[in-house]
């Protein structure tokens, strides 16, 4: 039997902690330099020393689960009221499975932001963030650093967000998801196994570290 997708929000425990250590050693180089946002290299015991306590952070911060297994990471970071930033990580052998869209379909269907103004930040050319992004509603606005695109969604309710994510299924984030990732994709956490978390992007934090998650001067 095939493993379901189980999401839920973080606390501050230290298994929680070794999941997202976890999470962060099954990534790239290349993946980590992506979501930080870097322009050299970015080692996973060098990201998860220096940022561990930042991803675990966020009001939320969803932590993706397989089979036990960390699978993927979605922060949400408010920076002022009724604004947050979001960022997401996804470890390498589960990207394009869906597991992106079902971090954030589980955000919306909590049904706690809507009204806020939520941004996010990509490397210009990454196609697959671009297109998660654009799923959930997501619009590309003017940015001011080179390099990099801005994007930004106001929150509707969740009848309307689900409306705005119908054909996300058809997309290639979820095509090429088995029954179980699909269901996730779809789930709302307000019904069966399914549970929560979130957190942030970059704008203003140093590596992409979103400032609402850096330590107050």
């Amino acid at each position: 039997m095939t493993a379901v997708i189980e999401i839920r929000e973080l606390g501050d425990r230290p298994a929680d902690r070794e999941r997202v250590a976890a999470l962060v050693a099954a990534c790239s180089p290349d993946s980590l330099r992506r979501r930080f946002l870097m322009g050299g290299p970015a080692e996973p015991g060098e990201i998860f020393r220096r940022y561990g306590r930042f991803l675990c952070a966020g009001a939320p911060a969803l932590l993706a689960t397989r089979g036990g297994v960390p699978v993927g990471l979605l922060n949400f970071a408010e920076v002022s009221p009724g604004e947050a930033e979001i960022g997401i990580l996804v470890a390498d052998p589960w990207q394009r499975q869906g597991i992106g869209s079902a971090l954030a379909r589980w955000l919306w269907a909590s049904g706690r932001w809507p009204g806020w103004t939520v941004r996010a930040t990509v490397w210009e050319g990454n196609a697959g963030a671009e297109a998660l992004l654009r799923r959930q509603g997501f619009r590309p606005v003017p940015g001011y650093e080179r390099g990099e695109r801005d994007f930004t969604l106001v929150v509707p309710d969740w009848a309307t967000m689900t409306n705005v994510m119908k054909e996300a299924a058809d997309e290639p984030d979820a095509a090429g998801a088995d029954g179980p990732q699909r269901r996730a994709a779809g789930a709302d956490p307000r019904s069966r196994s399914d549970r929560h978390a979130g957190r942030g992007r970059a704008r203003g934090g140093a590596a992409g570290v979103p400032a609402a998650l850096l330590p107050r001067r």
